[in-house]
C-alpha cells in the first residue's frame, strides 16, 4: 500500500516534534534555567537558588544584583537548629516584599532584621515575598508553609496585588484546587512534565505583565499630566468598592489563621509615589502625574488608599498590630524607583519605620 505524500509528511513532523520535546524535557530536568514558584496547582519554593541581574537600564538599581534563596526558599538566614528559642519573623507579601530587584541585604526585610538585632541578638528574620501575589497567594503561602515552620511574628505588607481582585490574579489562579477533571488531569501533566509546567508559566507572566504586575524605572519629568475630572473619578471609585469586601474578608482570614497557629500577625499598609503630593527631588506634581488610563496620581492614590483603610479597619477591629507605612513613608522619588517598588534607599527607610513600630510591639510580648 502506497503511502499519501501528506501523510507521510505529517507523520515525520510528528515525529521530529516528538524527538525534540522528549530531548527538551530530558535537557530541562537536567537543568532549568526558569525556576518558577508555581508548579501545576502547588507554590514550589525556589530552594537554594542564586540569581545574578546585570542592570543596564535602571539607574537608581545597583548595576548587578544578586538575589538568593536559603533552604526552604526564602531571603534570608538559615533557619536556626535551636529555632524556638530564637525571636522567629517573617515578611510576607508580593513584589513590595520580595524586592526582586534589590541585591542580598538591601531589602527592607534586611533592614527590620539589622535594626531588631540591636536589642534580640538572638533573632532569626526571612522574607517570604513572593512576586505579584496578593492576599489569595499569602493564604496559600500562609497554610502550606508559614504555619509548618511556625515563625513568631508575620508581618504583611497587602495591599497593591490586591487593587479591583474579585478573583485571584495571574500569580495565584494556578493555586486554586481543580473543580473538574480536565483541568486536574492538565494540572497532573504541568506538574510532571518540564515542558508544560515552563510553557505554562510563561503564559502566565504575559499575563501578569498585561495586567500591570511588573517592573520598570520611571522618568517623573517625563510623564503625562492629567487634570482632575469628577465623572472618571466617580466611576473609577464605583469601579473599585466592590472588591473591597473580598479584600477584607481575606485579611480577616490571614489573621484568623496566624493566631489560630500561635502566630502574631503585623499589616503593614502599601505606600506610593503618587497622591497628592510635590515630589522633593524632581518638583513634579504628583497629585497630576498619569498612572493608569485616565487616572491621575490624586484620584489612583485615593483608589489605593480605600485598601489601605480597609487592612486600618481589619487590624483595629482584630486588635492587631497596624504599621500605617502608606503615611509615613515619604512620597520621594529618591525612594521609589517606580511607582510602588522601593529603590535601596527607600528600602532601608521602609525596615527603619516597620522596625520602629514593631519593637515596643515585641516588648510587651509575654517572653
Amino acid at each position: 500500500m502506497r503511502t499519501i505524500p501528506g501523510v507521510r509528511t505529517l507523520r515525520i513532523a510528528a515525529i521530529q516534534a516528538a524527538i525534540f520535546l522528549a530531548l527538551a524535557e530530558i535537557g530541562l530536568r537536567i537543568y532549568n534555567p526558569l525556576p518558577f514558584r508555581v508548579r501545576g496547582d502547588r507554590i514550589v519554593l525556589p530552594v537554594y537558588q542564586r540569581y545574578r541581574f546585570q542592570n543596564d537600564g535602571a539607574s537608581k538599581l545597583d548595576p548587578v544584583i544578586y538575589h538568593t534563596k536559603n533552604s526552604i526558599g526564602f531571603r534570608g538566614p538559615e533557619p536556626p537548629a535551636d529555632f524556638g528559642r530564637h525571636l522567629t519573623l517573617l515578611t510576607i507579601g508580593g513584589s513590595t516584599t520580595e524586592c526582586l530587584f534589590l541585591s542580598d541585604g538591601k531589602t527592607w526585610t534586611d533592614a527590620l532584621a539589622r535594626h531588631l538585632s540591636r536589642e534580640w541578638p538572638a533573632i532569626w528574620v526571612n522574607n517570604a515575598g513572593l512576586d505579584g501575589q496578593s492576599t489569595y497567594g499569602h493564604l496559600v503561602l500562609l497554610r502550606d508553609f508559614v504555619v509548618a515552620l511556625h515563625p513568631a511574628v508575620a508581618v504583611f505588607l497587602v495591599g497593591a496585588n490586591d487593587v479591583g481582585l474579585e478573583a485571584s490574579n495571574p500569580y495565584d489562579t494556578a493555586l486554586v484546587p481543580a473543580r473538574s477533571p480536565w483541568r486536574a488531569a492538565r494540572l497532573y501533566l504541568t506538574d510532571h512534565l518540564e515542558t508544560l509546567q515552563v510553557a505554562q508559566n510563561l503564559v502566565r507572566m504575559a499575563r501578569a505583565r498585561n495586567a500591570g504586575f511588573g517592573h520598570s524605572q520611571i522618568d517623573l519629568t517625563k510623564i503625562a499630566l492629567l487634570e482632575d475630572n469628577p465623572e472618571v473619578e466617580a466611576a473609577t471609585v464605583g469601579q473599585y468598592q466592590p472588591s473591597l469586601q473580598g479584600y477584607r474578608d481575606r485579611l480577616s482570614a490571614i489573621v484568623d489563621v496566624c493566631r489560630r497557629n500561635g502566630i502574631d500577625p503585623v499589616l503593614v499598609t502599601q505606600p506610593a509615589l503618587f497622591g497628592d503630593a510635590v515630589d522633593p527631588a524632581t518638583g513634579v506634581n504628583l497629585a497630576r502625574v498619569q498612572i493608569r488610563g485616565a487616572a491621575n496620581g490624586k484620584l489612583w492614590w485615593r483608589v489605593q488608599e480605600m485598601y489601605n483603610d480597609e487592612t486600618r479597619r481589619v487590624a483595629a477591629g482584630q486588635r492587631v498590630l497596624l504599621i500605617d507605612a502608606a503615611r509615613e513613608l515619604p512620597k520621594d522619588s529618591r525612594l521609589f524607583y517606580d511607582f510602588i517598588h522601593f529603590t535601596n534607599e527607600g528600602a532601608a527607610r521602609l525596615g527603619d519605620i516597620v522596625a520602629t513600630h514593631l519593637e515596643a510591639h515585641l516588648r510587651a510580648r509575654p517572653g
